[in-house]
């Protein structure tokens, strides 16, 4: 199953995020210990941002294994950011190893990245499609259940997006596009797990999510927000512990994490 690891703070180096820790996603690639799979190595991606110069995010795919890829290990210690994001992907069988499948998947300023699986993907690609406008299903690129729940994910975001209530209208479109999921779901009567631990950000704040239902266990999740030792807060969000001497906490199931502009975390429980 994926593994996924999100950051906001000071600038961090990627590869602070991606090999150094003692449980980095490098190491989750091959000895995941949260996860029903415990290797993922069916491509990776890299999404940061440099408002500097864009407000959109710059991303890094490949389908070869994170821990093989030297262009990785190239640039992880050269590219600082206040924003990471940085997935390892586990394929469904029925879904092709493709750079277009690979995480995260953007839209203008912001990134998504999933761990889980949605069930009935003709099923869902007909709701999205009948959901979505021209111009959303002309960007979708991949065929993964991951970039048609984003797809659905923006049909609930208001237009224009407003800086001073983004994060607020970002987390209302999540529990919208869940409570759309879910119903999607119940409607079909499929038996397999849905699993939605999705991940999005606009490059300031950021939202996340536990929530399955289905007998098999819940994909896992946890949090962090501390200090870099110089008094500097940061917040990460991940799939697994990235250090055994943090504090980290586990994400409560059926849960909604808003990472607010201010670096504060407000946990709620998902109405859906």
């Amino acid at each position: 199953m994926c593994r996924y690891a999100a950051y906001l703070g000071p600038e961090l180096l990627l590869s602070e995020l991606i090999y150094k820790p003692q449980n980095s996603l490098v190491h989750q690639a091959t000895e995941a210990m949260q996860s029903l799979t415990r290797i993922n190595a069916d491509g990776f991606g890299v999404g940061w941002y440099s408002p500097e110069i864009s407000s959109e995010p710059a991303i890094f795919k490949d389908t070869s294994p994170v821990w093989n890829n030297r262009n990785l290990g190239s640039i992880a210690d050269k590219i600082r950011s206040r924003c990471i994001f940085a997935h390892i992907r586990k394929a469904n069988s029925y879904d092709p190893v493709a750079r277009e499948n690979c995480h995260p998947f953007d839209r203008g300023r912001l990134l998504w990245m999933h761990n889980g699986d949605i069930p009935g993907r003709a099923r869902l690609t007909r709701k999205v499609t009948e959901l979505a406008d021209d111009v959303l299903l002309a960007q979708i690129r991949g065929n993964t259940d991951s970039e048609l729940a984003f797809t659905a994910f923006l049909t609930r975001l208001p237009d224009p997006l407003e800086r001073e209530s983004r994060t607020t209208a970002i987390a209302a479109a999540m529990e919208r596009t869940l409570e759309l999921l879910v119903a999607w779901h119940h409607e079909s009567g499929n038996e397999r797990p849905l699993e939605t631990n999705f991940c999005v950000t606009d490059g300031e704040s950021l939202v996340a999510t536990r929530f399955a239902l289905g007998d098999r266990p819940k994909p896992s999740l946890s949090w962090l927000a501390t200090d870099d030792g110089s008094g500097q807060r940061y917040v990460l969000i991940a799939s697994e512990p990235l250090t055994p001497d943090q504090e980290w906490q586990e994400v409560p199931e059926s849960s909604l994490v808003v990472v607010d502009t201010d670096l504060s975390v407000d946990i709620r429980p998902l109405r859906a």
